[in-house]
């Protein structure tokens, strides 16, 4: 039987009832950023490693949010790394259990996941799966048709030997063609342990990354990569329009005899291209120690509009910038530094990540040491800011922090696997997600801000121990309430996240079962007796 619609009396009643409900998960709090800090949720808890996190936001839902990560895990008597996820139904207020994605054989270990959704709220997850020595693996694809609860089997997209000799399977990207969720685009380049010359590479799936075109090189001449850059990452993107995006470094000196990053795109999913040249970089003293992730963005709506964000040394140490295109990426702007703390200062910006708004509105969050007791990247304490454009990068806001507290310097924090954090966007809500060492171990932590008011919303428990129970939860065909004496009389509801009444009853006993059979759908639900809400998780 499908959901039960309930009438216009029973809506608003419904209604008020998540109003509670947002009362009981949301407190909000209205920061002064000198004396109070934001309130994370470790969405790890993890004793060993976890790093290089990545959120996804459902364009069907926005309060169904997705965070990937790599976590250290036991298995086959050795330490591996595995790929992890969560999925929250209600804007990050209650998560689901962990789930890991699957090794393709005993001996492998995980790393570099990327996440895409489509239009419809299909979930694309991408990663690494590999063994070194001797090389074997590749880079695979799984799918969610239920917001990230659970994946179907993954799909393999490269294979580590592609491309002779380079082992293309490191960094893969993975984006979604808004106007054709079947159109799936992967970007990935050599392992790091293949010396250059190196390419970029592609692939392209018409099939929802069941099967995948033959591998095919990002850079062509005259604006080719070039043979000094060890690992040219290409960043991806898909525009309004369908039309695949992508900024790569280069360093020729016949093309450009300073290091540049070209633009390339095409219009027909990668069967042509078209370049442009996007910034002319002036040599710098990089410290390889910070992680210079860079990152390129699409208007949601606006098919010409792109933002491109990096960590530079224009100014003479790390710090965040940004150029942006008007015309779908033939012409660029200057490059323009983000962070507004004094130049040349010595104090270091990196681990940058940016996402647009459906309205347009960007935002650009990174790792700062501007409050830090020293300079550099060593020993510098950190906290982690963002920046807010509503004219596609042209100005920015006033920074605004996004953890108040300082995090002690850890040298964690200097190894592999903690290159980027990750955010996104929804109408004045930012959702960020990093690792940090605050506690003596790299965890994964999720923040969530008001962005125009710098405002943090922390997260209340939905019940506490003396209060009424709901379990099994998880639960399958059936689950029992207890501890409603004081609900007797009461009207309970069974709703989806966008409202809709699956079931509904009255409490008549301190304690009952409710039969789930009924509900076909899976995942999350909300589980409201009177004011009082919980999640419950059905399998």
């Amino acid at each position: 039987m499908g959901p039960l619609f309930v009438s216009s009396h029973e809506k608003m009643y419904i209604q008020l009832k998540q109003n509670s409900m947002r009362r009981i998960l949301f407190t909000l709090f209205l920061l002064n950023a000198c004396t109070l800090f934001a309130q994370e949720t470790n969405l790890s808890n993890s004793l060993l490693f976890d790093g290089e996190p990545y959120i996804a936001q459902n364009p069907a839902n926005p309060r169904n949010l997705v965070v990937a990560w790599m976590g250290l895990k036991f298995s086959n008597n050795a330490f591996h790394i595995a790929i992890k996820t969560r999925a929250s139904f209600d804007g990050g207020a209650s998560w689901s259990t962990a789930t890991t994605l699957p090794h393709l054989s005993p001996s492998f270990g995980s790393a570099d996941v990327s996440m895409a959704f489509d239009q419809s709220g299909l979930l694309y997850v991408c990663y690494i799966d590999y063994r070194q020595m001797p090389d074997s693996g590749g880079v695979y694809v799984a799918r969610s048709h239920n917001g990230g609860l659970t994946f179907d089997a993954p799909s393999k997209a490269f294979d580590m030997y592609d491309v002779a000799g380079k082992r293309p399977v490191d960094r893969p990207f993975i984006a979604v063609d808004p106007s054709n969720g079947a159109k799936v685009f992967i970007t990935t380049k050599p392992a790091p342990w293949i010396a250059p010359p190196n390419r970029s590479y592609y692939k392209v799936s018409s099939d929802s990354g069941r099967t995948w075109t033959s591998i095919q090189a990002v850079d062509q001449a005259p604006y080719l990569i070039g043979n000094a850059i060890a690992a040219p990452l290409a960043a991806l993107n898909i525009d309004a329009n369908g039309t695949l995006q992508m900024l790569y470094p280069s360093y020729v000196a016949s093309q450009n005899v300073l290091p540049t990053f070209y633009h390339a795109s095409s219009s027909n999913f990668g069967n042509s291209w078209n370049y442009n040249l996007a910034i002319v970089l002036n040599p710098g003293a990089a410290d390889t120690n910070y992680k210079n992730a860079y990152q390129l963005i699409c208007h949601p709506t606006d098919a010409n509009k792109l933002c491109f964000v990096t960590t530079g040394y224009q100014s003479g140490d790390a710090d965040i910038f940004s150029i942006h295109s008007e015309d779908g990426g033939t012409t660029w702007s200057p490059l323009q530094r983000v962070n507004d703390d004094g130049l040349a200062n010595g104090k270091g910006q990196d681990m940058v990540w940016s996402a647009y708004n459906e309205q347009g509105a960007m935002v650009v969050c990174w790792r700062d040491r501007r409050n830090a007791t020293v300079n550099g990247f060593w020993n510098a304490d950190y906290q982690f800011y963002y920046s807010t454009s509503v004219d596609n990068g042209a100005h920015f806001s006033t920074n605004k922090i996004i953890h108040q507290a300082m995090i002690p310097f850890d040298s964690l924090i200097a190894e592999n696997g903690n290159d980027v954090m990750g955010c996104a966007f929804h109408s004045d809500t930012l959702y960020t997600v990093w690792g940090d060492t605050r506690n003596g171990k790299m965890n994964i932590y999720f923040n969530k801000t008001i962005a125009s008011s710098n405002s943090s919303i922390g997260f209340a428990e939905l019940a506490s121990d003396g209060d009424w129970r709901l379990f099994p939860n998880p639960a399958k065909d059936q689950i029992r309430i207890t501890n409603v004496k004081a609900k007797i009389g009461v009207n309970w509801y069974i709703t989806n996240t966008i409202g809709q009444c699956l079931l509904s009853g009255k409490v008549t006993q301190d304690e009952f079962d409710i039969d789930l059979s009924r509900m076909k759908e899976m995942g999350a639900f909300y589980f409201i007796i009177g004011d009082d809400t919980q999640i419950l998780m059905k399998e």
